[in-house]
Formats: structure tokens, C-alpha cells, sequence
């Protein structure tokens, strides 16, 4: 293996360039946590991404989740490039945009109507707007731990933020995630799992509730599935009370069924938020929910405008994505079973390394944590994961020809095959075996935890 230093050379060389006119170097902050340097990419084809130096990597991040046909998918690509000859962009309808909006009806359990943006942070405040607008009411319930963009004031009680203590009632104090934040007056803190918390809530505050919002899978807070009869109970107090209840499928959304989380759990909300996944790669979002739901938008009470809304490009990737998910047979069952594979691999490894890396799996999505309950309730709980294992873990997976989110999500594509996954777990092996190594006092366990 060639040293660190040499191996990611070019990268490094790119970052301090870019910092000098670029803020921190990198285009989302999540890219500076990498380790030993945030990673510069040259090109990718499949499961595999070159990076500046040459170097080639089994691809786990598949661009935070968006690449659930790989890089590059060729139906993708073609009609991506035969729409580009016809043009990018009007300011005016097109054909696409109601062809589009027909697939997301036809395969989306809760979908009537439909409408477009182009970030899943921009589709959650649009469809916040909509329950708002649809109830007159103001206050939105969300969990901690769960995450729902980067715009304020839905940023608060995130993954990295201290959890409340265990004693403390709901609603919870919110934790802001970052400087600059207004506040999030508006926003009651829940805890995820939490039945008798929930209820507890809606029976003081129930009247001011215009929405439930939800990961209904907590991918980013620790891959926690909700429990057998929480989201029953939701969809009970808030239909009672008169709310809605919204899943944020940016995630789960075509990765776990071409229908999301609900098609899977059996629960249809009142609208879901769409992104990642929907356009293969492509920067596209959508918010899906009964004719009911969407009211608001039709008599005018909300103005739901966005320059690159459902731009022909997006529309065109998205279409030909769906149409593979939904057209190719047993896609999902593959991708489930590839990652059931891995999972069943990493787990192997870790017992051989004597590693407590704790494999969390919800079909086609998988966590990994060092330390803390191998199957956690709520987010409070997965604090007391060792982070600095976990930050070496990854790192040392990118050292050996695989790349991993520094906090261990693991994303697969349909492009993945048998290859990757023994190279995968190969690399793993050895990755483990180094964070054996590790002293204890080298492992920095967060005080919160």
C-alpha cells in the first residue's frame, strides 16, 4: 500500500487550493470529516469511483444515497443526454412534468397529487407550508435525532446534537445544530419510539399540531425502525386531532421499495417528501400526498414556486429510474440481499477482530456504529458509540480501496456484485483489525453518552 501521504496527493493538493476561494474547501460540510483528506473524485462507472490520484474504490457513499443505479446508469444517462438536445430548462411547462408526476401516483401508496422542488430541504418546508396552510395551525412535532434538511427552523435536536436527559418531558428543549439559526418556536421535540410521550403531547397541545414530521426508518440518527405499533399511533393522534402525518422519504424513498418506507411499513401518511434516489443522482424533490392533504396548494392558500422545479433534465433521469425500480424484476430483492450479505460479513468480521461494531440493517439500508445497544430505541442511545473507532474505521476502509460515510452509513447500488462485496469485506477485516489497535484512551466516547 503506498504511504497516506502519496496516495492521496492530488486530493490534498486540491483542497488547499480550494480553500483559498472556496469556504472550508468543500461545497457541504459533511465532505470536510473525511479522513486523512476529503476525498476528490475524478470519475465513476458502476459501483466504482477513480479518485484525482487514480485510485480506485468499491463506492458505499453513492453520493450520500442518491446512485441506486450506480454511476453512470446507461437508461439514465441516454435519456438525460437525448433531453439535453431539446433543451434544460424553458420557464414554462413540459411534457415530462405530468408523465413524471404519473409514476409517482401509480407507485406511491399515499400519492393523489404531487409537486416538485429540487432539494429534499426545499420539499420538507414545502410540505410543512401545506399542513400549515391545510390546518391554521402553526406547531410541527418532529424527533430527536431525526434529520429533515438544513433550513431553519427544522434543524434542531439533529444527529451531533446532545440528546435530552432521560427524565426530561416532551415537548424537548431544541438543540440548534448550527450558528446562525433562527428560532425554532414553532417546532415541539419528541422523542422517537416514545407512544406515551406522544400521547402525552397531543392531549395538552393537540389543538396547535399541524403536522407530525418523521423519518418513518431513522436513517440518520442510527437506522432506528420504529416500533411495532408507534407509527399506528401516530397516524391515530394525528388523524384524531386533526394533523397530518408526514414521512420524509428523502432516504428511504425508492431505496427500501419503489413505493418508500409505507409501501414496506404498511402506514400511509397524509403527504411523504421525496429525493435523493427519485432522479438516480440528479438534484430533484417531490412532496406526494392524498388530494386531501394537498388542498392548499389548489385553491391558492400556498404558492408553491421554484425557478429549476422538475427542470426537464431531473424529470427525464427520474422517469427512466423509475421505470428500471419498478420494471426490472426482483430489483429489490437483489439489493436487499446483497446488503443482507454484507451485513452478515461485517458482523463475521467484527467477531474475528473482537470489535464491537454493532451492523444495523433496515432491507437495503445499513448502519455501523462501534460500542453502544446493538439495536437502539431512540437516538439518546446511540451516543455512547465510540466515535474516534468509528472515524478510524472508515478511514481505514478508504486506505484500502473502499469508501464509507465517516459515519459508518453504507449505501449499495444495484450495480454491486459479488466482486465488491469480498473486496468489501476483505478491506473490512483488515480495517477492523486496526481499530483493535486502538488504545483505549485513543477512543473518545462523547461525554454526552
Amino acid at each position: 500500500m503506498a504511504s497516506v501521504e502519496n496516495r492521496y496527493a492530488r486530493s490534498a493538493r486540491r483542497h488547499e487550493r480550494a480553500k483559498k476561494s472556496l469556504a472550508t474547501g468543500v461545497a457541504t460540510a459533511m465532505r470536510a470529516a473525511q479522513r486523512p483528506v476529503p476525498l476528490a473524485l475524478d470519475h465513476g462507472r458502476g459501483s466504482r469511483v477513480v479518485d484525482l490520484d487514480g485510485n480506485e474504490y468499491v463506492d458505499h457513499v453513492l453520493g450520500f444515497g442518491p446512485l441506486l443505479l450506480g454511476h453512470c446508469p446507461p437508461t439514465v444517462t441516454a435519456a438525460v443526454h437525448a433531453q439535453l438536445d431539446r433543451g434544460s430548462t424553458f420557464g414554462a411547462q413540459h411534457e415530462l412534468e405530468a408523465e413524471l408526476a404519473e409514476r409517482l401516483v401509480e407507485v406511491i401508496p399515499c400519492a393523489e397529487l404531487c409537486c416538485f422542488s429540487t432539494t429534499g430541504s426545499e420539499a420538507v418546508h414545502t410540505a410543512l407550508r401545506i399542513a400549515r396552510a391545510g390546518t391554521g395551525r402553526r406547531k410541527v412535532v418532529k424527533f430527536q435525532g431525526h434529520y429533515h434538511g438544513w433550513v431553519d427552523p427544522v434543524l434542531v435536536s439533529t444527529p451531533g446534537t446532545p440528546a435530552a436527559a432521560a427524565a426530561d418531558p416532551v415537548p424537548l428543549d431544541p438543540v440548534p445544530a448550527t450558528g446562525g439559526q433562527l428560532g425554532a418556536d414553532e417546532v415541539l421535540v419528541a422523542r422517537w419510539n416514545d407512544a406515551a410521550g406522544l400521547e402525552a403531547l397531543f392531549a395538552a397541545r393537540g389543538e396547535e399540531i399541524a403536522a407530525v414530521l418523521m423519518e418513518p426508518v431513522a436513517c440518520n440518527g442510527g437506522l432506528i425502525e420504529p416500533l411495532p405499533g408507534f407509527l399506528e399511533k401516530v397516524r391515530e393522534l394525528t388523524a384524531a386531532s386533526g394533523a397530518l402525518m408526514i414521512f420524509d422519504e428523502v432516504v428511504t424513498g425508492f431505496r427500501m421499495a419503489v413505493g418508500g418506507a409505507q409501501e414496506v411499513l404498511g402506514i400511509t401518511p397524509d403527504l411523504a417528501v421525496y429525493g435523493k434516489a427519485i432522479a438516480a443522482g440528479l438534484p430533484l424533490s417531490a412532496v406526494a400526498g392524498s388530494e386531501a392533504a394537498m388542498a392548499p396548494l389548489l385553491d391558492g392558500r400556498v404558492a408553491h414556486v421554484g425557478t429549476f422545479n422538475c427542470n426537464p433534465l431531473c424529470a427525464a433521469a427520474a422517469i427512466a429510474a423509475i421505470d428500471v425500480y419498478r420494471g426490472e424484476p426482483d430489483f429489490y430483492a437483489r439489493l436487499d440481499a446483497h446488503m443482507a450479505a454484507l451485513a452478515d460479513g461485517l458482523a463475521s468480521a467484527a467477531d474475528a477482530a473482537g470489535v464491537p461494531l454493532r451492523v444495523r440493517r433496515s432491507g437495503s439500508l445499513l448502519q455501523t456504529a462501534v460500542g453502544g445497544p446493538a439495536t437502539p430505541r431512540e437516538y439518546a442511545e446511540t451516543l455512547a458509540s465510540d466515535r474516534e473507532a468509528e472515524a478510524r474505521f472508515s478511514e481505514e476502509m478508504l486506505n484500502r480501496g473502499v469508501i464509507v460515510l465517516p459515519r459508518n452509513w453504507w449505501f449499495s447500488s444495484a450495480t454491486h456484485d459479488e466482486a465488491d462485496l469480498q473486496l468489501t469485506l476483505q478491506a473490512a477485516a483488515a480495517a477492523l483489525a486496526a481499530v483493535a489497535e486502538l488504545a483505549p484512551r485513543e477512543r473518545k466516547v462523547p461525554a454526552d453518552a
